[in-house]
């Protein structure tokens, strides 16, 4: 739910381009079932993101690496893809904060009274 969630905040920022990778599939021991989830999951994707968006599946671990033929496809693609400017982002900044601190040394607000010049 996390991954829809931060896929909305990207929308609402104007992102480019979004690459979807699915991982752990090897974990579903009936083909079956992984067939299902695929499909499932490529529609909801599309649904978030835009109808025809890529969404890659890696499957089979060997030896704790996946295999050579899911990992090249994947890199042949990212390494063709072309990402265009979007003059909209670019005329207009933006930042996601996820947390602020404050460090101020406690001593140097009780010393000014509270004010900071």
């Amino acid at each position: 739910m996390e991954s829809f969630e931060f896929l909305n905040i990207l929308q609402v920022h104007g992102f480019t381009k979004v690459l979807g990778v699915l991982t752990h599939l090897d974990c579903i021991k009936k083909q079956e079932q992984v067939k299902k989830l695929k499909k499932k999951l490529k529609h909801r994707f599309w649904t978030e993101v835009c109808e025809g968006a890529k969404l890659f599946y890696l499957t089979g671990l060997r030896s704790d690496l996946y295999t050579s033929r899911d990992t090249l496809n994947l890199s042949r693609f990212i390494s063709v893809v072309k990402p265009r400017p979007l003059t909209w982002r670019s005329s207009h900044s933006s930042i996601l904060v996820d947390r602020v601190e404050d460090i101020t040394d406690p001593e140097l607000i009780t010393s000014h009274n509270g004010k900071i010049d």
